[in-house]
């Protein structure tokens, strides 16, 4: 007796087991199903790759199960011992046998369609920079008007949604370089007071098919910045979006490429400056709107005939002006990029930083010289590839 009991708890034992293993190789078949098929469970296309589990027809009709006829297509088209709509021979869309009185008839089924898919958002790498989408302009204080899609790597940056603070560049997809100067709260920054936008044409417009808004997650400023003289007048910006993303490439936004360390560009070389600062020196509003204006490059020997500039010049910056100092960078232009082609692209070589009114003769504008920063942005940001220079053409 005792051994009947045990036999029968042993038998019962196997069978459970068995019935599990035979459930698991069916859901590892049906894993392995959806990974080869991913839109099994709608149609796209005429369906062939639908592997769903509706068995009614568009009439209601219950489909019958596949096995019951002969079917020369095989299984790898999806079918087997089951009653699953189907569409084995690329028809207009799936669909199975059903009976109609005493008649096997075909019937199509009411698959419902896939959605299109979600291509993912471009963001810019560090060979994708530098480019536009707009024809530059060379004709801030002169120059010209400009839309977005001509500076498509100018952000400007906000206190408390209202306030315009400065302009930036944008150098990576979740950073922004800027001025030091433009924060003058040091370290004690509130940086949940700051916002920053991508995209902008308009100081105090907005434009929700261009623009691209942000929060500042972290600052990062120059632990040498002198607040007398603006050396190392350099600071970093990491943004992020409402939903914790980035920049998403755009032809309003896009980054500009960093030159390799240490480069310098010929005395006279023709550059820009853009961005939302006063028309004219003592200026009362900044500029409504986006403007670039073209500038040269001069020599520390040109920069420094001013007795003032003399005294505070240093080698980590650089002057530039516009011809016979008519363009200038001016008040509210601060933190915005100073960019010079090369091969087709647009290199940040200075962002601005300081001067002596606007557009005045011997007082330029004066530039933090950005490939002296190339190794203090690839630590702050640990985008080493960003600063690089990988994209500068090679002598």
């Amino acid at each position: 007796m005792n051994l009947l009991v045990i036999f029968s708890i042993f038998a019962a034992i196997s069978i459970e087991v068995a019935f599990s293993k035979n459930q698991s190789k069916k859901t590892l078949r049906h894993m392995h199903s959806n990974q080869d098929n991913p839109s099994e469970e709608c149609q796209s296309g005429d369906g062939s790759h639908y592997r769903g589990i509706i068995s009614r027809t568009k009439t209601g009709a219950h489909c019958l199960n596949w096995k019951r006829f002969k079917n020369p297509w095989g299984t790898s088209v999806g079918l087997g011992n089951h009653r699953y709509c189907r569409n084995p021979d690329h028809s207009l869309m799936p669909w199975c046998r059903v009976r109609r009185g005493k008649r096997v008839v075909r019937e199509f089924c009411d698959i419902p369609k896939c959605p299109p898919p979600v291509k993912p958002a471009a963001v810019d790498t560090e060979l994708t920079c530098g480019e536009m989408s707009q024809q530059m302009m060379y004709r801030i204080v002169g120059g010209s008007f400009v839309t977005i899609q001509s500076q498509p790597w100018v952000a400007a940056i906000f206190h408390r949604r209202s306030k315009f603070i400065c302009g930036g560049s944008l150098i990576a997809p979740c950073w922004v370089l800027t001025a030091a100067h433009c924060f003058p709260n040091g370290p004690g920054t509130d940086i949940q007071r700051l916002s920053v936008f991508l995209g902008k044409s308009a100081i105090n417009e907005t434009d929700d098919v261009n623009e691209q808004k942000f929060t500042v997650e972290k600052i990062i400023l120059h632990q040498e910045y002198n607040t007398t003289t603006y050396d190392n007048d350099i600071a970093l910006l990491k943004i992020k979006s409402s939903d914790g993303g980035c920049a998403i490439q755009t032809k309003s936004t896009r980054t500009v490429c960093l030159p390799p360390p240490n480069t310098q560009l010929p005395v006279g070389f023709q550059c820009i400056t853009a961005g939302f600062g006063k028309e004219r020196s003592g200026g009362w509003e900044y500029s409504a709107y986006l403007k670039q204006a073209s500038v040269n490059l001069l020599s520390q020997s040109d920069c420094k005939k001013d007795p003032v500039y003399d005294s505070l010049i240093t080698d980590n910056m650089l002057c530039a002006a516009g011809p016979n100092w008519s363009t200038d960078a001016c008040e509210g232009d601060s933190g915005g990029p100073l960019v010079c082609e090369a091969s087709g692209r647009m290199f940040l070589f200075g962002v601005v930083s300081w001067g002596i009114g606007c557009a005045q003769q011997n007082k330029p504008g004066v530039y933090t010289a950005l490939t002296k920063y190339n190794k203090w942005i690839a630590e702050g940001t640990d985008l080493p590839k960003y600063t690089e220079g990988v994209m500068y053409p090679q002598k």
